[in-house]
């Protein structure tokens, strides 16, 4: 059964680290390791997908879940590919009769009995999938399966936030340098066209013409001339 009071404080604990700052990666950790304490499961398991659509290994609660997780990408079959691929709950509660023979193969050495694979997923598209093993044979109950998709969306906010976070910051950054740039440009506009005795859109060419000519950035041509290491010449 599904232990509510746990549930409700790891919801509490990761909304007020989005307030606080996060990165995913230890996010997906504590997933794994929190989720045994609500589901009844033995051990948990994330995949991502990366810019080519395939799936690779994350996070688990432990090592022996690790490996069976890497095993799933090797074979290329398993229920948290599948969840992944269909965008699809996978509850198998008997490894013995699966459509992942291979699959079935290692997680039973491993002492594996059941899994159930939930996708994670954001406005129609596929990000990766989170799944639950157990030792015993037994499928998740109707609670059982609503918090388990409920702990896959939580995983999906936090990577989505996450690289929303970084985009904006990257685009915050690429906006900082232009700013940047710009005021060195301007300077060196303004000494080319002191120095030279030519209006600024002038001097703008000349700064311009350079850097084509010597394959440079204008930038780097500009800082060169606000430092005196560079002197243009007119015309």
């Amino acid at each position: 059964m599904v232990d509510n009071e746990r549930l409700v404080q790891l919801l509490g604990d990761f909304a007020r680290s989005l307030i606080d700052g996060y990165q995913v990666t230890d996010i997906l950790y504590q997933l794994c390791d929190r989720s045994l304490d609500i589901l009844p499961v033995t051990g948990a398991g994330v995949m991502l997908a990366d810019d080519e659509d395939k799936l690779r290994f994350v996070s688990a609660s432990d090592e022996t879940i690790r490996e069976i997780e890497r095993a799933q990408i090797a074979l290329d079959e398993g229920p948290c590919l599948t969840a992944y691929r269909t965008g699809e709950r996978v509850l198998a509660p008997d490894l013995v009769h699966t459509p992942w023979p291979d699959f079935a193969a290692a997680a039973l050495r491993a002492g594996m009995k059941a899994v159930q694979s939930f996708p994670m997923r954001v406005r129609g598209t596929r990000v990766g999938a989170i799944n639950f093993y157990q030792f015993e044979r037994g499928s998740l109950n109707a609670s059982e399966v609503m918090a388990g998709q409920l702990l896959a969306d939580v995983a999906t906010a936090y990577l989505v936030n996450g690289r929303e976070r970084d985009e904006r910051a990257r685009i915050s950054g690429q906006l900082q340098v232009a700013l940047d740039s710009r005021v060195v440009i301007e300077q060196a506009k303004g000494k080319v066209a002191e120095q030279l005795g030519v209006d600024v859109g002038a001097a703008f060419g000349l700064l311009r013409g350079h850097a084509r000519r010597h394959q440079a950035k204008l930038r780097t041509v500009a800082e060169e001339v606000v430092q005196d290491r560079l002197r243009l010449e007119d015309g």
